[in-house]
């Protein structure tokens, strides 16, 4: 029973992929990553650390889980990225919601500085799904502040949308670590990949969530058309570091960019 389940999955991860225009290289990456990272010793000391941190989560006020589940990935990454808990590192999160990614990225580096950017209104999925009463909306950026206050030292609060933001505040090459969780339509995240990218540093993680989510009609829409494009586009600037939900890459190397 529970091969079958993974067959169905894998079957139905595989549709979205070739849908959504995947290229073929990142299609075998992600069922050899998946495979890797299943069968990895480290794991099972990866799901601990989830588990602890959930029970640390407990104590935030928090509507919804969105997130946890994609800790041991991360700590693959992180891993792999020879980041630890000591290491100093300035980070970029699109999309902080209620802040429990906010609270893990900062409970686990010790150094980290984090900006947040987020419009605390939530998104389309969030109006139109089980976030859609107003009084969960209209709380959100209150919860947000309450549970990242013991960190408030290390946070930078950019309170707008991501394409302001990069108006706004845009520098290359100065984050070490972005994670995309904004709007999940494809117009938005691909604007956010490359923007990001840029201020990303050479060697620095880039984290997008919800590569196999699947809200609006057509497939391309959806965050995996915009990602698949991106990557096409920065296939010699960046690495596949973890594939599994969410699709973590390294940045190899800068734009050639031309003096004229």
């Amino acid at each position: 029973m529970k091969l079958l389940r993974l067959i169905k999955s894998s079957l139905s991860k595989l549709k979205l992929m070739i849908l959504s225009g995947a290229p073929i290289w990142l299609v075998i990456s992600h069922f050899k990553l998946n495979s890797l990272h299943r069968l990895s010793p480290d794991r099972q000391r990866f799901i601990k650390e989830m588990d602890s941190f959930r029970s640390f989560a407990k104590n935030l006020q928090l509507d919804n889980d969105w997130f946890t589940g994609n800790i041991p990935t991360w700590l693959m990454a992180f891993q792999k990225q020879l980041f630890d808990n000591k290491t100093e590192l300035n980070c970029m999160e699109i999309g902080s919601w209620q802040g429990l990614s906010t609270v893990f990225v900062l409970s686990y580096f010790e150094k980290a500085n984090l900006t947040c950017v987020d419009t605390w209104m939530g998104a389309d999925e969030h109006k139109d799904g089980s976030a859609r009463s107003a009084q969960i909306l209209s709380e959100i950026e209150k919860k947000f502040d309450g549970n990242i206050s013991r960190y408030i030292d290390r946070v930078t609060k950019y309170k707008g949308s991501s394409y302001q933001y990069f108006l706004d505040c845009f520098e290359r090459d100065k984050f070490d670590l972005i994670y995309i969780d904004g709007s999940h339509h494809s117009d938005d995240v691909v604007v956010d990949a490359i923007k990001s990218f840029e201020m990303l540093k050479v060697n620095g993680l880039l984290i997008f969530d919800d590569y196999f989510w699947k809200y609006y009609s057509r497939t391309i829409d959806n965050p995996s058309g915009a990602i698949n494009a991106f990557i096409r586009l920065k296939r010699y600037q960046l690495e596949v570091v973890c594939f599994d939900y969410q699709l973590v890459v390294r940045k190899t190397q800068n734009s050639a960019r031309s003096s004229n």
